[in-house]
């Protein structure tokens, strides 16, 4: 973790002005949730079998024996808080957007701290890809205004309940005689979460992720429907992107929609930014 010294201040404030008012502009309201929620809300909302529950979580007992997490991302605290507050009552999409601190006992590496700070915005109940393009301009114009270039937006459809069942299986299938080729990570995300295959960053698994079968060629009609309207959206934004049928993040609830930035340089640690659609 770091400490973030006057000097930097104006380069934090300059974000944090930035991304306050391009959400305002798009019609998000500001929320704030707790930096420690109870834990079961990340191990059943995030995945038991992702990396963020399985090896990142800061977990400890309150004095009345209450399972506690320090918040490792800011969706699940979202949704919670949507809930709890009875906001589907309100005119839908719920528009809502945060700067927080996020903490996960991650392994020490360049561009990673077990205290990050998160901009996210979250729509909640609109189900037209419409939604998915209006998230991404945000992030967008965001970049834009804060001088990045040389961003490529990378897009991928994981697929929902009604055809990625399917495509796992055929995944399994493709891996299961080369297991002996993947890391030991790999060889248990098989068992577990097959979808996870894809997102290895091990040098020794790319070779078997480059040939493994695509995704968006094994997607149900609606699901194909929703990624072609969002491409056509964020092409009459005129946004650029590139299709990654790797693409599939690390976290448990997405569906359909994902996507990355990331800069020119390579390398696991470069994405500045993402998310996805999480319907159910």
């Amino acid at each position: 973790m770091q400490d973030i010294l006057p000097g930097d201040q104006p380069y934090w404030d300059a974000v944090r002005l930035a991304a306050g008012r391009l959400a305002a502009i798009f019609g998000y309201g500001r929320i704030d949730t707790p930096i420690l929620e109870e834990a079961s809300l990340f191990t059943r909302g995030v995945g038991e079998v992702t990396d963020i529950v399985q090896k990142e979580m800061y977990i400890f007992e309150d004095r009345s024996g209450q399972e506690l997490a320090l918040r490792p991302e800011g969706t699940a605290s979202i949704c919670r808080a949507y809930l709890e507050h009875g906001m589907f009552n309100r005119p839908q999409p719920v528009r809502l957007w945060y700067l927080a601190p996020n903490f996960r006992y991650d392994r020490p590496q360049a561009g990673r701290y077990r205290q990050h700070h998160q901009f996210g915005a979250e729509a909640i109940g609109e189900e037209d890809a419409a939604v998915d393009a209006e998230i991404i301009e945000l992030l967008w114009r965001l970049y834009g205004e804060l001088g990045l270039a040389g961003l490529t937006l990378h897009l991928n459809s994981i697929g929902d309940q009604n055809c990625r069942p399917a495509y796992l299986e055929l995944l399994r299938d493709y891996y299961r005689d080369k297991l002996d080729l993947v890391c030991s990570d790999c060889r248990e995300r098989f068992e577990r979460n097959p979808l996870r295959l894809l997102d290895c960053k091990q040098p020794e698994c790319q070779p078997v992720i480059a040939g493994a079968p695509p995704i968006t060629e094994h997607l149900c009609e609606p699901c194909a429907a929703h990624f072609s309207d969002l491409r056509a959206y964020l092409e009459a934004a005129g946004i650029p992107f590139a299709l990654n049928p790797r693409l599939v993040r690390g976290l448990d609830y997405y569906t359909r929609t994902v996507f990355e930035v990331e800069p020119r340089e390579e390398g696991g640690q470069s994405s500045i930014g993402g998310g996805g659609r999480y319907d159910g």
